[in-house]
């Protein structure tokens, strides 16, 4: 075999070349790590199934996932309210019932949605469909196929929704009476707050209670506004050299001589008015505009003394941090960095002496803590800003939102015991500020640390609870006696409303249904539609001013709340006829009308339970429940039912 190879060389070099291409074609197409041959059996491999027989491939999940990207960046109302952009399921289903419908156009369908869109928003076409073919991972036409098929499933929703049992004529202008009718009158509401009602005081236990169950969210964020999670927050100090005591080293050094105006003047004639350069003479041209070029370079004089003044401070605070280790572009503080960092009090006199100023007046909240609202807040310090980071101007609170305890940002590199960078405000105020310790937002270590808010909010679900008790004797008191009474009684007020609405016109008009608002309530559907009811139920054609107060007074409670509402009728205004007939042809607006006549929502069936339920879906390899977070990073809108 050797003798063959010696003597067949040029042989032998052909078959190695041939030998190793294979091997390095076999490596990079079998190996495991080419993810190739993976792709090609998944794409295979079937995800689901319907009860019609209809399977759906991974591949197809994919492509799903995609749509649903696109989909979501429209701002549809539709999609908004059905959700099906959040669900490759939802949507695959969906857009599977509209197919069938024959409702789904093709490309220059969903290409002639993204013209409009485009013409609307004034927005270059081609901006826009890069954006979605970049959020999908697409191609324009792929883009422009998904949102054919969005158009497809809003006219089988829309289809559905109009049918002539659901969509008389009669039905949608009484239900748009509902809807439009104004309300006038006056109601005082009775809450857990202001009301006099007396409760026990809340135990420990109860407050233990209310803090495990709303500690990590934010005030304001559960329900009814609970909420004990402090906010970022800090402690900092900084120093200002006010702008009044720049111009007033200014205006007394030589930068104001006779000689630097003259010479200001002979450079920059052009910048002063054309008629004040009239006169015979180059002196009495300078003498009648002296008073405007001395501004002039007072201004600019003024500007650059600032700017070397806060470079001065920046280069001071630089200077200290000298010779420290940085990771990151975070400095490694020594431990006792407290006492070797240059102090402020220092620093301000070290201004003062070099440039003649009186020394910069030093701040400190280093005994509080203060949330970034706070900071911004405060006078001369929350409203300074920098362009160290760029065209746009940086404030402080933005740096105090970047600092590295709070998570950090690479674009705004901020830490504790490190001086930020100067600022200046508008008027040119210069500010030098530090912030010497800080604590990331958390839920309170103990009820003590939040037992004023606990008690508040525990105290406030019991009066309402014991209102909801009252609620018979409050409507015979505000029946009898009138609504001033029954505010008396309770400690609260009586107010004036006009104009009470269930849904305001503005909005109908594009699906939405936003309630008006009442005095100290605000906005509730559940209490507008009780009291617009209750007005469209009294006798036609009389004053209702003059009908008993017993008649047109309502009670009812306000659970999202925690109140009770007694209100008084005094007028109502009928839908104008002008406001119906553009509604009458409005899909959007049908939808809420047949969402108003039914006892649900007829939307109800197209929800992601209805839907997999009628269509008879099924995963064809449903995943267990721990491979739920990993599926989540693996896929951008994975599907909640495939995860279970």
């Amino acid at each position: 075999m050797l003798k063959f190879f010696r003597k067949n060389e040029n042989l032998t070099r052909w078959i190695l070349v041939i030998g190793m291409t294979f091997l390095m074609v076999s490596w990079l197409v079998f190996d495991q790590s080419s993810t190739f041959l993976t792709q090609l059996l998944e794409g295979r491999s079937t995800w689901a199934t319907t009860r019609d027989g209809t399977s759906f491939s991974e591949a197809d999940l994919r492509r799903l996932q995609q749509e649903t990207r696109v989909i979501g960046m429209l701002g549809d109302p539709v999609v908004r309210q059905l959700q099906f952009d959040k669900d490759p399921v939802h949507w695959c289903l969906l857009t599977k019932e509209a197919e069938a419908a024959g409702l789904v156009g093709g490309a220059a369908d969903g290409q002639s949605r993204i013209t409009e869109m485009a013409t609307n928003s004034k927005l270059p076409e081609a901006n826009l469909v890069g954006a979605l073919c970049r959020e999908g991972g697409m191609s324009p036409r792929e883009v422009f196929e998904t949102i054919a098929k969005l158009n497809g499933v809003e006219r089988y929703i829309n289809l559905v929704l109009s049918g002539p049992t659901r969509m008389s004529v009669v039905r949608i202008e009484q239900t748009a009476a509902s809807l439009l009718n104004a309300v006038s009158g006056e109601v005082t509401v009775l809450d857990g707050v202001n009301s006099k009602v007396d409760v026990p005081a809340p135990s420990d236990a109860q407050l233990a209670e209310q803090l495990e169950e709303y500690g990590d969210q934010a005030p304001g964020a559960g329900k009814y506004g609970f909420g004990y999670k402090t906010a970022d927050r800090v402690r900092l100090e900084w120093l200002v050299v006010p702008a009044t005591s720049v111009t007033a080293v200014v205006e007394s050094s030589p930068a104001l001589s006779n000689i630097e105006l003259r010479k200001y003047w002979i450079e920059n004639q052009t910048e002063f008015a054309a008629p004040q350069l009239a006169a015979t003479s180059e002196g009495a041209s300078f003498e009648s505009n002296r008073d405007a070029v001395r501004a002039k370079v007072l201004t600019k004089a003024s500007a650059d003394k600032r700017t070397e003044i806060a470079k001065y401070i920046s280069d001071r605070l630089q200077l200290s941090l000298r010779g420290i280790e940085q990771v990151n572009g975070y400095y490694t503080l020594p431990a006792d960095w407290s006492a070797k960092q240059l102090s402020f009090a220092a620093l301000a006199a070290d201004v003062a002496q070099k440039f003649a100023i009186p020394t910069p007046a030093l701040e400190t909240r280093t005994d509080e803590w203060l949330g970034v609202s706070d900071v911004a807040a405060l006078p001369v310090l929350g409203g300074a800003t920098t362009n160290r980071f760029g065209s746009q101007p940086v404030a402080a609170t933005q740096i105090i939102q970047s600092l590295r305890e709070f998570g950090g940002k690479p674009t705004l590199v901020a830490q504790v015991s490190v001086a930020g960078p100067v600022l200046q405000t508008a008027l040119g105020d210069i500010v030098a500020f530090r912030v010497t310790a800080a604590e990331a937002a958390a839920p309170p270590a103990s009820v003590d640390a939040a037992r004023e808010a606990l008690t508040k909010d525990v105290t406030r679900v019991e009066r309402f609870e014991k209102l909801e008790t009252l609620m018979a004797e409050i409507q015979k008191q505000a029946a009898d006696q009138g609504l001033a009474s029954l505010a008396q009684t309770y400690g609260t007020k009586v107010e004036a409303f006009t104009d009470l609405r269930q849904g305001e016109k503005q909005f109908l008009q594009y699906g939405l249904k936003f309630p008006g608002s009442l005095p100290t309530l605000g906005s509730d559907a559940a209490v507008a539609k009780a009291i617009v009811l209750k007005a469209m139920a009294l006798p036609a054609g009389r004053n209702i001013a003059d009908l008993p107060i017993a008649d047109r007074t309502v009670v009812v409670a306000a659970p999202d709340k925690l109140a009770v509402v007694a209100a008084r009728i005094d007028s109502v205004t009928p839908m104008h006829r002008g406001d119906l007939a553009p509604l009458l042809t409005n899909e959007r607006f049908k939808n809420v009308a047949a969402s108003e006549m039914s006892d649900g929502s007829p939307l109800d069936l197209f929800t992601l339970e209805a839907i997999t339920e009628r269509q008879g879906f099924t995963l064809a390899n449903p995943r267990p429940e721990q491979d739920s977070a990993e599926s989540d990073d693996e896929a951008k809108g994975e599907s909640k039912a495939s995860q279970s």
